[in-house]
């Protein structure tokens, strides 16, 4: 009895999970920063789509290593997120606007797959979008600074 025990406990540590999730928050449209409400930013967007992705090994769920990208992206989704999933879909961005040479992604879509065992897992994300480059900046003057309309008598 004490070896089937052992052999149940044993293979339910052998045994995982695999999730795969796709358009798992694919929502980093094109995010203007905007300074005072009277500038913004021009953006071009390519018609060729770019395609990264980025692995994370971590153990016990925050010792996490294995990381291809050299930075993190600022516009994603995922930038104050944290956890697993959240590193693999930065790193997918940050590597897909190296590869690109663009600012940021536009439409992005994400496909997540976690290989879930009790203490490791693994979590490869795939991110697909349209490179934008900044070309310029437009300033507007705002509503309140405009002279205000003459009236007719």
């Amino acid at each position: 009895m004490k070896k089937l025990m052992m052999a149940a406990a044993l293979a339910a540590l052998a045994c995982g999970c695999v999730s795969v999730n796709k358009n798992d928050g694919g929502e980093s449209n094109l995010r203007t920063k905007v300074c005072k409400d009277i500038i913004h930013e021009k953006y071009s967007v390519a018609d060729n789509k770019v395609t990264a992705s980025d692995e994370i090994h971590c153990l016990f769920g925050w010792i996490c290593w294995g990381s291809t990208a050299t930075h993190t992206a600022d516009q994603t989704d995922e930038l104050f997120s944290f956890g697993m999933k959240a590193k693999a879909k930065n790193g997918a961005y940050a590597n897909a606007c190296d590869a690109a040479k663009c600012d940021q992604l536009v439409a992005t879509r994400y496909t997540v797959t976690v290989d879930d065992y009790f203490v490791y897992a693994k979590c490869k994300a795939e991110v697909t979008g349209y490179p934008a480059k900044v070309e310029g900046v437009e300033v507007l003057t705002p509503p309140c600074l405009k002279k205000p309309c003459e009236c007719k008598k």
